[in-house]
């Protein structure tokens, strides 16, 4: 008797190229490289320690979060062309929970720098009135060097516009490795297991016990990974195993 995931509901788009023009398999590898030379930065933010400068809480666990995610890269990248199940699936959720972690951690900078400007343009004001000035009237000298609301709207708004836009790249880029990795255990399955299926709509578990990949801790790992939008990364409707099928036939054909 199989168990449906709480989030089997979820329609996750499924790219099945990457750009249109290129495959799943070579997306995924320029992907983790992009994500790999992008991390590599946690190592040098940590070195910073040793020159005595000092981090926030928000900067130290973002530096730590890169070097484990780095650690994982260096770990999966190798095996996205041996189209390891495992592997794949692990790199899948690394890099789509970095990707939320990324947008939190952006939105939280993004939002200390608005608020710190902000208070700079409110910081001549208040000045002004200590003064003894009308508030909005500061002197000549402070106002010649001061920042204005006028002056910072299209900046901030151009950098507000950046933000949007990489993080709308980077989802993509979230969709193409987890389609990859959907489609890495699907065909695994159909090559390995047969037509077996846990439910009508459901292809069969790798990481089932008994299964060919379902002993020792992988297959207590590759479980706990299913477990979540089990609905996603075995199937859901008939035409996705039938293009998995298809899929399958073509990789062994290339592998003949």
């Amino acid at each position: 008797m199989s168990v449906t995931s709480p989030l089997s509901w979820l329609r996750v788009p499924r790219p099945k190229s990457f750009l249109g023009f290129i495959s799943l398999q070579t997306g995924t590898e320029l992907v983790s490289i992009a994500l790999l030379i992008n991390k590599a930065t946690g190592i040098y933010g940590l070195l910073t320690l040793l020159t005595g400068y000092g981090l926030s809480a928000l900067q130290a666990t973002a530096y730590l979060g890169s070097v484990f995610v780095l650690a994982t890269l260096a770990v999966c990248i190798p095996q996205v062309r041996r189209r390891s199940p495992l592997h794949c699936l692990v790199l899948a959720w690394v890099y789509a929970i970095d990707t939320f972690v990324s947008t939190a951690y952006t939105a939280a900078f993004a939002t200390s720098w608005y608020v710190a400007g902000v208070h700079a343009v409110k910081a001549p004001e208040a000045s002004a009135e200590d003064d003894g000035l009308p508030a909005g009237n500061a002197r000549r000298d402070d106002a010649s060097t001061a920042p204005t609301s006028d002056a910072n709207g299209p900046d901030t708004a151009f950098s507000i516009a950046l933000v949007v836009v990489f993080t709308l790249v980077r989802f993509y880029f979230c969709l193409v490795v987890m389609a990859y990795a959907r489609m890495v255990i699907l065909r695994y399955v159909d090559e390995r297991m047969g037509d077996r299926e846990e439910a009508p709509d459901t292809a069969a578990d790798p990481f089932a016990p008994g299964a060919p990949l379902g002993e020792g801790w992988k297959g207590r790992l590759g479980r706990a990974l299913l477990s979540v939008g089990r609905g996603y990364w075995l199937g859901g409707k008939k035409e996705d195993e039938e293009w998995a099928r298809q899929v399958g036939s073509k990789f062994r054909s290339s592998r003949d």
